[in-house]
């Protein structure tokens, strides 16, 4: 049985993943729809925060591999568009640049499963 503690941050994660999701679509449908009151990010942040905390309080660990892979895969596209968005400074390093942050989550994630 899940402590509360546990329970409390998985619902936060969902919650402020979810929103941060639905917010973003929003305001990339209608540009300021939501950007204009407050950031996005925000919800982000509270994302990662409350994941940090499930995962300090999770007791029981089920090994999938296959979600774990396509959900690192997912975040080196996100990391790989920022990067080349962001990258335009970098002139000849932009395509290493995109290329790094490719690979980073599945490199992370590897050495987390070494552990």
């Amino acid at each position: 049985m899940a402590s509360w503690q546990e329970r409390i941050a998985k619902t936060g994660f969902f919650t402020s993943a979810i929103s941060y999701v639905s917010f973003w679509i929003v305001d990339a449908l209608r540009p300021g729809f939501v950007a204009r009151y407050l950031s996005v990010h925000l919800f982000l942040l509270a994302a990662i925060v409350f994941g940090a905390w499930w995962t300090a309080t999770v007791r029981e660990y089920r090994d999938w591999p296959f979600v774990q892979y396509v959900a690192a895969a997912a975040f080196g596209i996100v990391l790989a568009s920022i990067a080349w968005t962001l990258g335009s400074g970098f002139e000849s390093y932009r395509l290493l640049a995109v290329l790094a942050a490719f690979v980073t989550p599945a490199t992370v994630l590897s050495l987390v499963r070494i552990v």
